[in-house]
């Protein structure tokens, strides 16, 4: 479709007292924008752990008010990046003894073994080794042989929860306090809306142990490179716009993505309308700095999903033919700047100029937030083939053309990043350049990876 398909969503609650699985279910619905094809959560209980998972949204999921108490668990939201949109393969993963909840790709996990997923790789390699070797030990050879992007909440069936962040710290994690618990989380948003307190942004190769609400172990143990690249579609697109990763605002960094796409790649309009929900901070920054006033045009329908999150073609087309609505009155005869923050394949967007156009607009000036997406991502995020991205071949004058604008332009690598205000950003999926430890041939990527 015309969005990035999401990654997932990881929290934990590590408790002295027993605190409710609530909680964790709270956690995990606070981070549903993450993923929408499955949810779960699992609990240590006896020297066994206890799993619920399903497919769905969390209240799907979780229909029943589960009343459960418990000391330690963890949870998660699915949007799959390899593997199927089963039950079966939902998180969190594991048995009896180990699961494993992650956000992320392993880049190189099917040159392991004939794995599925690369969730089902990382449940196999702490499975065979937990009963050998140290924790730490475990972890240290875990981030050596492995590639890609990934943050993991692991639980043992002694209540022991294991969380880390890849050393390039490609997919944020952050870990809170509330009331006397530990909360570890994908986003700092959920940790401050449950009412706690941000303790700490995990670091890049950062490992941390906790149990029944105390630290037991916390250090960075892969610290071989400081050449960190965090995913700039955290702030463009993915986390909520009150999360704060690594000390950077989501919100005012799409701000700035506005001012900066106004600056730079201005257009004649009446009114600048932005396509929600996340453009809109970056359409609030170019009215602000354009001076043309914006509109809220565009309404997407209560009951409307991300419809690039829908697991296959039939369903993301079934969500988008009834996802926006327009104001007609506010866009006949106006010359209309239409703010998004990417486009993907297009068809989204050529669908939402043909509604404009139908409802009187004028003209029609596209401007994007990004830069072109013009390369597949193999460290987290579910981007096609290059064959199948719009912007993989084509100039802004052609992809205006394709989809029936007056004109478009995107911001440059370099714009995104002075907007975002930090260097250590990947932007694989803009220039080609990935941060990945290993040599790899794209097409052997593809081959894996590709949907």
């Amino acid at each position: 479709m015309d969005k990035a398909h999401d990654k997932c969503g990881v929290f934990a609650l590590s408790s002295p007292k027993r605190a409710s699985i609530q909680l964790i279910i709270e956690g995990i619905r606070l981070l549903q924008h993450r993923g929408q094809e499955s949810a779960g959560v699992a609990y240590a209980e006896n020297e066994r752990i206890v799993a619920i998972k399903g497919l769905g949204l969390v209240d799907e999921v979780f229909k029943e008010n589960f009343n459960k108490l418990v000391n330690n668990g963890i949870g998660h939201v699915r949007y799959s990046t390899t593997g199927a949109s089963s039950v079966e393969e939902a998180q969190p993963l594991g048995d009896s003894e180990i699961v494993v909840a992650f956000n992320g790709t392993i880049s190189n996990y099917y040159k392991f073994g004939s794995f599925k997923t690369d969730t089902e790789f990382i449940y196999d390699f702490f499975k065979q080794r937990i009963t050998h070797y140290p924790l730490l030990n475990i972890v240290k050879e875990f981030m050596e042989i492995v590639d890609g992007g990934y943050s993991v909440v692991i639980l043992l069936k002694d209540g022991k929860i294991v969380a880390f962040r890849d050393p390039k710290g490609l997919h944020p994690l952050t870990v809170g306090s509330l009331n006397d618990s530990l909360i570890v989380s994908s986003e700092d948003s959920a940790i401050k809306q449950l009412g706690g307190r941000v303790l700490k942004h995990i670091s890049p190769g950062e490992l941390m142990i906790i149990h029944d609400g105390k630290i037991m172990y916390d250090e960075m143990i892969y610290e071989r490179t400081r050449n960190y690249a965090t995913c700039s579609f955290e702030y463009i697109y993915f986390a909520r716009p009150d999360s704060n990763i690594d000390g950077y605002s989501v919100y005012l960094a799409r701000i700035r993505l506005g001012e900066v796409l106004a600056e730079k790649h201005p257009a004649k309009g009446d009114i600048v309308v932005p396509v929600p929900d996340s453009s809109r901070p970056i359409a609030l920054g170019f009215s602000r700095k354009s001076g043309v006033p914006l509109e809220e045009a565009l309404v997407r329908t209560i009951s409307s999903v991300r419809s690039f999150i829908m697991p296959t073609q039939d369903k993301r087309t079934e969500v988008l033919e009834e996802k926006f609505g327009v104001v007609s009155e506010v866009i006949m005869n106006k010359r209309v700047i239409l703010i998004d923050d990417s486009i993907v394949r297009g068809n989204t967007m050529k669908r939402i100029i043909k509604m404009l156009r139908s409802s009187g607009a004028k003209e029609i000036h596209v401007r994007i937030g990004s830069p072109m997406i013009k390369y597949a991502c193999f460290m987290g995020i579910d981007f096609p083939k290059r064959e199948e991205l719009i912007a993989y071949n084509k100039s802004e004058k052609e992809i205006g053309k394709e989809l029936d604008a007056d004109s478009i332009e995107y911001l440059t690598v370099e714009e995104m990043v002075q907007a975002i205000g930090r260097k250590d950003l990947c932007t694989a999926c803009f220039s080609g350049i990935y941060p990945l430890k290993f040599k790899y041939d794209i097409k052997e990527l593809e081959k894996n990876f590709g949907k």
